[in-house]
């Protein structure tokens, strides 16, 4: 198949069926404007494998999906590939014109994930964060661009973008082409430090199922912050709900073992 061309002109959702139609065996490689090398495998038309830097399998696929600008071409298979893309063409399709229907309004403020947010000086208005937010604040520091900041924590570009952006709209921080002369950081309160590093050591321990009703709690745990960044109870009492939700979900081994270290944190003794 001789497929080759520019992403300004033909996106992967088109590229993808394409390829499909004519059940393509071999490699389709992209790189965008700034240099970023991404790769998809085919399979008799079919996705098996996406890698672009640290992201792999669907994620891959979804971020080249919102690459506007670069080249792409088909090669032939250099080796096998394992299988790490787990949705099929449709459901790539449907989520790629998803996120790319999504980039469209944040590219507005946030034209590439190689830009650097820098905490804006002038601002010293009291905002309110969720979890989220905070987590991303504290990698923030004018050195580190928006790829670097979600590799650091474990993060998609996209993910960390859309967290970036809202930051941007609380002019909490400014973007930059470049990196800062000198490192500037936000101070996060020291109570608002324990709540992510507790929710930091759920993740690492529990069952992906339980997650989410875990991070409702921690959530208001922080709203409870909000309204009194001095508040030891919100925080200890917030532990202790994610404690009994783990032993109801996991046992009794699996709670202790995080009461263990969620005791480290609140003492100040747990390594940042």
């Amino acid at each position: 198949m001789k497929l080759q061309g520019s992403l300004a002109e033909l996106k992967l959702p088109d590229i993808l069926q394409l390829a499909n139609m004519s059940q393509e065996t071999g490699i389709i490689e992209f790189r965008n404007n700034e240099g970023v090398i991404g790769k998809i495998v085919l399979q008799e038309g079919e996705v098996v494998h996406a890698r672009v830097g640290d992201l792999s399998g669907d994620e891959a696929v979804f971020e080249i999906a919102i690459w506007f600008d670069g080249a792409f071409r088909f090669v032939p298979l250099d080796k096998e590939y394992s299988q790490n893309v787990r949705g099929n063409l449709t459901s790539l399709l449907m989520e790629s014109a998803r996120r790319l229907d999504e980039w469209r309004v944040l590219s507005r403020k946030i034209p590439s994930f190689s830009y650097f947010p820098v905490i804006s000086e002038d601002n010293n208005d009291k905002k309110t964060l969720n979890t989220a937010e905070w987590g991303i604040l504290r990698y923030i520091d004018g050195s580190k661009n928006i790829r670097d900041i979600a590799h650091e924590c474990s993060e998609t570009p996209f993910r960390t973008s859309k967290l970036v952006y809202g930051l941007l709209i609380n002019g909490l921080v400014t973007l930059s082409r470049f990196p800062a002369e000198k490192k500037t950081e936000k101070e996060v309160p020291p109570l608002v430090t324990k709540l992510l590093k507790i929710q930091d050591e759920t993740r690492k321990s529990v069952d992906a199922g339980l997650l989410k009703d875990i991070d409702k709690m921690l959530q208001d745990g922080l709203a409870r912050l909000n309204v009194n960044i001095d508040d030891k109870k919100a925080v200890i009492e917030t532990a202790n709900a994610v404690l009994q939700a783990v032993m109801v979900g996991m046992g009794r081994d699996a709670s202790r073992d995080l009461a263990l270290r969620f005791k480290a944190i609140l003492k100040g003794q747990a390594s940042s």
